[in-house]
């Protein structure tokens, strides 16, 4: 079972399963980035005072919320991959009717705890005319939120039971319609208002229930999905699924302590000029696709080591999760080298403001390498909940980003007199932390699951000897 003609076979395997099931995840995911690529481009081109006051919106309330959403529903696809890899597919449509409303009342709290959104941001330091206007926006996209839970509900589930190529398509339609009602909403088109930001605003509102509704329409009349029996009420209580939102606090946690790591070093940045802190986002925005592209690949990863899992095959969710990992570091390696290959032009879509370029250009390989560690580090967690881990990934990261990326960063730009670089070197340091510690726990779960599937073949050896 374990000899290498066996390792060789899986490992290919696996590699094409992931290759099939990553292309459509990455791909979703770079559609739901070009959403707001295209809001950013549009009001970008009505006015710079719009677009400041919309980026204000997203970046300080609105991503924080999205980013806690995510993270509690984030126990879906572990749930829904583990009962379709054990043909249990009436389970699977179980997890996706029991999300509804549980997507729902999440969204829920977070429409509420976004409405008092001046107060936050005047609390933030903000003017206060800045403070109303983006408030007001914040309050108009928080409406959309829970649609934006709701369809994330669907592709989980979809991505659960191997078909991830509907969320992909979904988001073309969604990015069609966007365009539209922002070209309408945003330059007064077709009869409509001239609104600026707020247009942009009500358009993204308008684009996450679309995707909510045709999201969850393909669920409920697929003829492909009947076997789930999605139209059939879960009568499930909540103590039956409390391991699932267990897993879905601990991953908001998470993605929690890393928001509020990265939202700390631009600070940091803003401490040190305003030009660093404009190539702190301009780095982030060079290294965006990069990172979809690991989460795409961490969620194919994930439905991998689910399904081995399901079968008790611990040697090959160990591949599975070898396998993953080793493609983010290729992928990811392989884009790192045009990225640094071509930094000046790559930095110049995104300013024309020589001073950033000549502060990034000398120590590009540092950021451009902690974007690599960054995505294994990512994918790493996600084979961890594959496990079924509820905290450890949790506990991990949060030492990684708090405890660790966040003093170094701080030591190395202020103490040391290192600047920018400093943080870019502390950010560096705290990912690679992070994937270490978490290849140190996914290799204790690996043996662990394997000396399980030993044993137990020990034991049926017995009873026949019997």
């Amino acid at each position: 079972m374990f000899d290498r003609q066996w390792i060789t076979a899986r490992l290919k395997r696996h590699t094409r399963e992931l290759v099939r099931l990553a292309a459509p995840a990455v791909m979703m995911r770079i559609g739901l980035m070009g959403l707001a690529m295209v809001d950013t481009a549009m009001v970008g081109h009505y006015a710079t005072q719009h677009l400041a006051w919309l980026n204000l919106a997203n970046q300080s309330v609105i991503m924080f919320a999205l980013v806690i959403g995510l993270g509690l529903l984030s126990g879906i696809i572990i749930y829904a991959t583990n009962a379709y890899g054990g043909a249990d597919f009436k389970g699977a449509g179980k997890v996706w009717r029991r999300n509804l409303p549980f997507s729902l009342l999440v969204g829920g709290i977070i429409v509420a705890a976004c409405w008092p959104a001046e107060f936050w941001l005047l609390q933030l330091g903000q003017t206060p005319e800045n403070a109303a206007v983006s408030g007001d926006l914040v309050r108009i996209l928080a409406l959309g939120l829970p649609g934006h839970l709701l369809f994330v509900n669907c592709t989980m589930f979809l991505e659960g039971i191997k078909r991830p190529h509907i969320g992909f398509q979904l988001t073309i339609g969604a990015n069609i319609v966007n365009v539209f009602l922002n070209y309408m909403l945003i330059f007064g088109h077709f009869g409509a208002p001239e609104l600026g930001a707020e247009g942009s605003a009500w358009a993204s509102t308008g684009v996450r229930w679309f995707m909510a509704i045709t999201a969850m329409m393909y669920v409920w009349n697929a003829a492909s999905l009947r076997k789930f029996r999605v139209r059939e009420p879960h009568l499930q209580k909540l103590v039956e699924w409390r391991d699932q939102r267990q897993m879905g606090y601990a991953s908001g946690t998470s993605l929690a302590a890393e928001v509020i790591a990265f939202s700390a070093l631009a600070i940091f940045a803003g401490w040190i000029g305003t030009v660093p802190l404009a190539a702190f986002g301009v780095v982030y925005q060079v290294l965006g696709i990069p990172l979809m592209i690991a989460i795409g690949i961490g969620v194919a990863t994930t439905v991998r080591v689910g399904i081995a899992l399901s079968r008790n095959d611990g040697p090959d969710a160990a591949l599975a999760a070898v396998a993953g990992i080793i493609m983010t570091i290729l992928v990811c390696g392989f884009l790192a080298i045009l990225i640094y290959a071509f930094t000046k032009p790559m930095l110049g879509i995104f300013t024309s403001d020589l001073r950033i370029i000549d502060m990034l250009i000398p120590f590009a390989l540092v950021y451009i390498s902690g974007m690599i560690f960054d995505a294994a580090q990512m994918v790493a967690s996600m084979v961890l909940r594959g496990y079924k881990e509820t905290w450890w990934p949790t506990y991990l990261q949060g030492f990684a980003f708090i405890f660790v990326m966040l003093p170094t960063s701080y030591y190395l730009a202020f103490p040391m007199d290192r600047g920018f670089q400093g943080l870019m070197e502390g950010m560096l340091i705290g990912v690679f932390v992070s994937l270490v510690l978490q290849l140190i726990r996914f290799i204790h779960l690996a043996k662990r699951s394997i000396n399980n599937l030993a044993d137990s073949a020990k034991l049926d050896e017995k009873k026949l000897g019997h």
